[in-house]
């Protein structure tokens, strides 16, 4: 009698869970993520290289902006963030940060990257432009404060160059949606000469562990207090690594930054 019950509650349940599973909604040929357009909303976006556009979908895949972006000849997009309606003015437009790239030759197997950087509406118009700038981020100074960091590289010498931009920004939730959001991921992220890794208080006064792509530990350091732990990567062979945070033999999860 009790099995005959087991079962019958089995078949009352499982339709339940048969539908409680993940299910394919669309499939995109280009790398796309979601951004917070404003204080409320939510889009997707994607980064069309070959068409130098920013296509902004609603949460349904249905396509509600395409931006296009003027570029020099011979430039590609590198890297499209920031996508709002009220990060970087007061307006009803939509902004974002790009940066762009070009290959410049001084051989026949020899050349750098040049970059270069900007901010723009949904119209075109240009609100801030950084020659060389390759990376980006949202960072908090102060409650309620926040700041553009825009890392720029000269790589036409030799050692290279790098230079950090700093605008500011207005107060808004969306700039704290982005602080938060990038709250523990390290940055920039690729590194040249120094990465920031990100330390919540739990993690305080453990150690840092890095290991190569190969899974060989690298470093182990001490963290010596503070919400960021400034790893200098000036002499290290580019490549991926993996850092983990230790304290009290409790393991934070894993997460990855490149050295270029």
């Amino acid at each position: 009698m009790k099995l005959n019950r087991f079962f019958i509650l089995l078949l009352f349940f499982l339709p339940g869970i048969i539908r409680a599973q993940i299910t394919l909604e669309k499939v995109y040929n280009y790398s796309l993520t979601s951004t917070k357009i404003n204080q409320t909303d939510y889009k997707y976006y994607l980064m069309d290289v070959s068409n130098s556009q920013c296509r902004i979908y609603d949460t349904n895949h249905t396509l509600w902006k395409t931006i296009n972006i003027a570029l020099p000849s011979n430039y590609y997009l590198f890297d499209i963030k920031f996508v709002t309606q009220s990060l970087f003015n007061s307006d009803n437009s939509v902004e974002l940060w790009y940066s762009a790239y070009e290959w410049v030759a001084t051989g026949t197997s020899t050349g750098y990257y040049r970059y270069i950087s900007k901010v723009i509406s949904e119209n075109g118009a240009v609100l801030a432009s950084i020659t060389g700038g390759a990376y980006a981020y949202i960072i908090q100074t102060a409650s309620e404060q926040y700041k553009l960091a825009v890392y720029a590289y000269d790589n036409s010498v030799s050692p290279y160059t790098v230079q950090t931009y700093i605008f500011s920004l207005p107060a808004s939730n969306t700039a704290a949606w982005y602080v938060a959001a990038a709250l523990e991921n390290p940055y920039p992220n690729p590194a040249a000469e120094l990465i920031h890794i990100p330390v919540s208080p739990e993690w305080e006064g453990g150690s840092l562990q890095i290991y190569s792509v190969s899974g060989q530990k690298i470093s182990e350091n001490t963290l010596p207090g503070g919400p960021v732990y400034h790893l200098n990567t000036r002499n290290w062979s580019p490549g991926v690594y993996t850092y983990r945070l230790i304290r009290g033999g409790k393991y934070s999860e894993s997460k990855q930054f490149i050295v270029r």
